[in-house]
């Protein structure tokens, strides 16, 4: 985990992404600390930002937005109400992580475990960060100014082995309906503090890690 803490921007990160073996390599960020302990509570009620997940031989990244708010009992059930508890000891997760959908998803590169392929070759992965709004693309093309300041980001365009999987994926907070979900938390529980983007309003560290297993453990 970083030791600084980021808000709003361009992110851009350079890496040889290991593959096969079950291994489970992401790029993300975090408030706080190492258990997301941010200004609106423990984990999710604070945010999460997840960059890049990738698991085993998947061909593709998942780039996830994890919001949360407390509740008088776990889950998210329609008889659940909101408790401003900072999520302790009980929570609603709300994701952008539907594996049934695969919305989460953007082509990076076929993998191959047999042929002994135990990493992508090297990638560029690059996160804007804006109020209301968050983007993630795969090796895009970018574009500078004179002065050197950021003019444009194009996606790159999708190989043929994508099988019409895009190469970037982008949430906005008004078309996001998990994002929309914890504004009665964040106005009933912090009315003085939260902007409309909250939780995602304020200081993440960015994590690297590989861990073991994937999403089944």
């Amino acid at each position: 985990m970083s030791k600084e803490s980021y808000r709003y921007g361009l992110f851009k990160f350079t890496a040889k992404v290991p593959k096969c073996n079950y291994v489970w390599p992401a790029i993300w960020l975090l408030p706080g600390n190492v258990h997301g302990n941010g200004s609106y509570g423990t984990w999710p009620c604070s945010g999460e930002i997840d960059v890049l997940e990738t698991v085993h031989n998947e061909s593709f990244g998942s780039f996830n937005i994890v919001a949360g708010y407390g509740t008088s009992d776990l889950g998210c059930t329609p008889e659940v109400q909101i408790s401003c508890n900072s999520c302790q000891p009980t929570y609603c997760t709300s994701t952008t992580m539907k594996n049934e959908s695969h919305a989460d998803r953007y082509f990076v590169e076929p993998t191959n475990c047999t042929a002994g392929d135990t990493s992508w070759e090297e990638h560029t992965f690059v996160l804007n960060w804006q109020p209301n709004e968050l983007t993630t693309w795969i090796d895009p093309v970018m574009s500078w100014d004179a002065k050197g300041n950021l003019v444009k980001v194009e996606p790159k365009a999708e190989p043929a082995s994508a099988n019409d999987r895009p190469t970037w994926k982008m949430y906005r907070r008004q078309s996001t309906p998990t994002w929309l979900a914890v504004d009665d938390y964040m106005q009933q529980c912090f009315s003085e503090q939260p902007s409309a983007d909250a939780p995602f309003d304020i200081g993440f560290k960015i994590v690297l890690n590989i861990a073991v297993g994937g999403y089944g453990g």
